[in-house]
Formats: structure tokens, C-alpha cells, sequence
């Protein structure tokens, strides 16, 4: 599974990050490409949480239904898919001082095998990179106010 892994520095407290990055609600305001993320059941906002998300990534949208896998409040939280698109991340939010904090995450993705996975995948990896970079400033657009 290839892994793209990425820190952005945010000027804002490390609680106030987490929680604005675990807040389901939030997802499709930061995250690029992301139109919906919407709990299957009660969110507990710990391990076992699940969520159905839709992503558009260039012409092609993707579905995925991700678990809670890890979670710890205020240092990290981590998701996996469970059906649809194959796809994980793990959030890690480290204090640099009381004001700013660093976010690092680890994007794995999988596309299916034989010609349609090689064919999603000529499609869609060129928008990978570029939503990386997309989400990174839409966090610090969303967080640094």
C-alpha cells in the first residue's frame, strides 16, 4: 500500500487541533476531495466508530467505510477502511509550545488489482499529491483564525 506521509505546523493549540481534526463534522471542510463523512451509528469518538465517506478525486468519486482503529484524546486517532476504496490514516498532534502545535499524518491507499485498479489508478494518483497540499492549507485556513 503506497503511504504518503505529511506535518503541517498550525498556530493553535494541540487540544484545539485534535478536536477540530477529529470532529467528523469537520472532514469534508479540510480534507480535500471529501464530500461526506457521516457516522453509520453513534459516534463515540473512540476505537470502533465507523463512518461512511465519499470522495471526489478528479472525475472519479470513491466510497469507503473507515473504523476508529486507535485512538488516543488529544495525541491521535487513526482510520481504516473497511469496505469500498482501501484506504487508512493516522493523525498525530504534538504541542510545540501552548499556541502551535504539529499535525502529522500517514495516508496509505489501495487500488484494486488487474486493469480497473490500474486504470482508477491513472486517474485518480495525480490528484493524491495535489490534496495532500490542498489539505494542509485548508487546516491552517480553518484552525489558525
Amino acid at each position: 500500500m503506497p503511504v504518503i506521509t505529511r506535518e503541517v505546523e498550525i498556530a493553535v493549540s494541540a487540544a484545539g487541533a485534535f478536536a477540530y481534526l477529529s470532529d467528523h463534522a469537520n472532514v469534508p471542510h479540510w480534507m480535500f476531495g471529501v464530500t461526506s463523512f457521516d457516522p453509520v451509528r453513534p459516534v463515540t469518538r473512540d476505537v470502533g466508530d465507523r463512518f461512511d465517506a465519499v470522495m471526489k478525486l478528479g472525475p472519479k468519486t470513491l466510497t469507503s467505510t473507515l473504523d476508529v482503529v486507535e485512538w488516543v484524546e488529544n495525541e491521535v486517532f487513526a482510520l481504516q477502511s473497511v469496505a469500498g476504496f482501501e484506504t487508512s490514516s493516522r493523525w498525530r498532534v504534538t504541542p510545540i509550545d501552548d499556541d502551535r502545535c504539529r499535525a502529522d499524518v500517514e495516508f496509505g491507499y489501495e487500488f484494486p488489482g488487474g486493469l480497473t485498479g490500474r486504470a482508477l489508478a491513472k486517474i485518480v494518483e495525480p490528484f493524491i499529491g495535489q490534496g495532500v497540499a490542498m489539505t494542509d492549507r485548508n487546516i491552517r485556513q480553518r484552525l489558525e483564525v
